[in-house]
């Protein structure tokens, strides 16, 4: 009977490809197009200014961590909207992010600045874009408007389709790249960045994705429980009470202890030190823990608003899943306030959609003085088939500090399989690309305001 089964299945999908292969030529000329239907014209290119876009928005509590520091997936998310409009103003299509080059943040922003994200197409080619998104931010206090980060994003225009009904709609309703318009470049600046454009461009065919699946199934085995941490293999969680849940309540005598303690007079009095001088967390600098102790699980449900729509999810929605995700495992390495520092260009290899469940993993792979590199990847499981795909990986750099941002010296992370070698001996390289691009645009952005550019020995806000 399984046989009959089984040769049935394989029928039934050889006749739907088949009709697929025949159909799919014919059904972007039968099909309507909604910009069409509505009276206007498409042309074959467009200036530059037609695609410009600013976002505002203003920082709150939801948008930040303990510290008050906004988090860096929030302000991705803020970048891949932005951006994705910009694209669509151009192609006058649906749009899907196809990749974002590394991203690095030169100022933090906290509870109450305004945020500016102005977008703009830098140049389009066949089926696809490059957008440039520029943050800044505003204290209102005191009016001073200061350089956040720069970020390059490239999309895919997909053809407009009506929204499939049924099971076999959604096969013959594939979305499929479509040509977008020309971009005309007219001033200067227009032109140096439609240049700049392509060279980012052949530099992203060249670059060379590191094969990391050996770290992706060591990950997987870890999160199976195929594999124990050394969390779990060491130590379990311990009975803590607390003092609310005690018989005994808190006596006059920590009542007098408390009251003399006076941290922030000892804090400010070695607020100018390179390091943080907490004792809290001064023990931690010289601790090593296994690279194994900082896996980090996090799984999601894609729900209608995490998605655009066509139902593919925001590709900045994915960058937020994975920065908490990085942050979880920077935290299990470090006890101290955590702030992302720069983000590496992330390829998004997979689309997910509604209805798929996202799994992001997380290792610290290589620490250094206050920093900490940190590799992340993404799985998508489709509900209705099983299927487990890849969809993404990136590393994140992640910073420590202490409640006066003062850097923080973290533990060392130790390697210990073949796989967690191979990606902590990777680091070095990568982490002098990341300073060589930092370096690169701070002298951009103050060539830009008419300042001087400064060498990397004087780069102050490096993370060390």
């Amino acid at each position: 009977m399984a046989i009959f089964i089984r040769a049935f299945e394989l029928i039934r999908s050889l006749w739907l490809r088949t009709i697929l292969f025949i159909v799919s030529p014919f059904m972007p000329r039968l099909l309507p197009d909604p910009y069409l239907a509505a009276g206007h014209e498409r042309v074959q290119s467009k200036p530059v200014h037609e695609s410009r876009i600013t976002m505002t928005e203003t920082i709150f509590p939801q948008h930040c961590n303990a510290k008050g520091l906004a988090h860096a997936g929030t302000i991705l998310g803020w970048i891949d909207v932005a951006a994705g409009i910009s694209a669509k103003r151009h192609a006058l299509t649906p749009c899907v992010t196809r990749s974002v080059d590394d991203v690095a943040f030169l100022h933090t922003v906290q509870i109450g600045d305004i945020i500016t994200i102005q977008a703009t197409v830098n140049k389009a080619w066949k089926t696809s874009m490059e957008v440039g998104v520029k943050v800044e931010a505003e204290t209102p206090m005191t009016g001073e408007r200061f350089f956040v980060a720069h970020a390059y994003l490239t999309f895919v225009a997909l053809s407009p389709r009506p929204q499939a009904k049924t099971y076999l709609g959604s096969i013959f309703l594939e979305h499929s790249p479509i040509r977008v318009p020309e971009i005309i470049p007219h001033t200067a600046m227009e032109k140096k960045r439609y240049d700049m454009a392509e060279k980012r461009r052949q530099s992203r065919f060249q670059r060379k994705l590191p094969d990391l699946s050996g770290v992706r199934e060591h990950m997987q085995s870890l999160s199976q429980g195929l594999k124990e941490t050394a969390e779990e293999n060491g130590s379990s969680a311990r009975i803590r009470t607390h003092p609310a849940l005690e018989a005994n309540d808190r006596d006059d005598e920590d009542e007098q202890i408390l009251s003399q303690l006076g941290e922030d007079q000892f804090y400010s009095a070695h607020a100018s030190r390179r390091y943080s001088r907490d004792p809290t967390m001064l023990l931690q600098a010289d601790e090593e823990k296994s690279m194994d102790s900082t896996f980090a699980e996090l799984v999601e449900l894609v729900m209608p608003q995490h998605a655009n729509t066509l139902s593919i999810t925001f590709g900045g929605q994915i960058m937020a899943w994975m920065e908490a995700c990085a942050l979880v495992s920077a935290n299990r390495l470090a006890h101290a306030y955590l702030l992302t520092a720069s983000v590496d260009s992330l390829q998004f290899i997979r689309p997910t959609k509604v209805g798929d469940v996202v799994t992001i993993r997380s290792m610290v792979s290589r620490t250094y003085t206050s920093s900490m590199e940190v590799y992340v990847t993404v799985e998508a499981e489709n509900m209705q088939t099983s299927d487990i795909k890849f969809a993404n990986d990136g590393f994140f750099t992640i910073v420590a500090i202490d409640r006066f941002n003062i850097p923080v010296k973290v533990p060392r992370a130790l390697p210990e399989s073949d796989a967690e070698i191979s990606l902590c001996e990777g680091g070095s390289e990568r982490r002098t690309k990341r300073l060589a691009q930092r370096l690169e645009l701070i002298n951009l952005v103050k060539s830009s305001i008419g300042d001087n550019t400064i060498t990397s020995s004087e780069d102050p806000k490096t993370p060390s």
